[in-house]
């Protein structure tokens, strides 16, 4: 089930896509802007009633598409499917990437399936119900594309800022409350920092990257002064 919100103000997100039910316990938040897309993530994970912080960057909840530039995928839900999509390496293909055929049609014709069956090769597919659900959600982010991939198979391309996951209540409002600041990296981790203060999933340190260099900052409390002072991940 999906909340609809659409902006009557210039400036203001066009569209918001709220997650209603079930918990993924992570939370990825993505802003596009300058002509490319920010994006940024918790770092917790949780098993019943334990929780730990991923420090190596094999377990970020962000990675770079393999084969792949200026492409990432953002991902909340069963850490199992992050592990199989994050070292797949036929995604895209080069010729599609020459020719810039990765839009929207491509990503709902060739990137949903291909994730799809790739779960389904590794048994993670839910095959209990009429449609193939998978266990996560993603953030695939191309260049200045940003796109929703649900655990249902659907496909949204968000014009703006978005956020995925639990806790995202919160980070979409820190986002509508930022919507006329500069600086997206100072946007995504206020975000961030408010699905921390009120979601017991989500949790320090912040991994930030762009589509740009595909590099990844650590931001730990005490490095986030810094951090959006400089408007930097280097």
């Amino acid at each position: 089930m999906f909340l609809m919100l659409k902006s009557r103000w210039k400036n203001k997100p066009s569209m918001i896509i709220v997650q209603k039910e079930g918990l993924m316990m992570s939370v990825i938040v993505a802003i596009k802007r300058d002509n490319k897309v920010y994006m940024g993530a918790d770092s917790q994970v949780t098993k019943g009633g334990s929780r730990r912080s991923l420090s190596n960057q094999n377990n970020y909840k962000i990675w770079k598409v393999k084969n792949v530039d200026h492409c990432l995928i953002g991902h909340v839900g069963n850490f199992r499917d992050a592990c199989v999509i994050r070292i797949m390496k036929n995604l895209i293909d080069e010729i599609d990437v020459i020719k810039d055929n990765v839009n929207f049609e491509y990503v709902v014709d060739r990137i949903l399936p291909t994730i799809i069956n790739e779960l389904k090769r590794h048994h993670y597919i839910n095959s209990d119900t009429k449609f193939d659900e998978m266990d996560s959600w993603f953030l695939f982010a191309y260049k200045d594309k940003l796109f929703i991939i649900s655990n249902e198979g659907s496909v949204i391309e968000i014009d703006d800022c978005i956020a995925i996951g639990s806790g995202e209540g919160e980070a979409i409002g820190s986002l509508l409350t930022t919507n006329t600041d500069d600086n997206p990296i100072e946007r995504i981790i206020k975000a961030i920092k408010s699905s921390v203060a009120h979601d017991i999933y989500v949790n320090y340190p912040i991994i930030i990257t762009d589509t740009d260099k595909t590099e990844f900052k650590t931001i730990n409390q005490d490095s986030l002064k810094e951090c959006i002072a400089n408007n930097t991940i280097e």
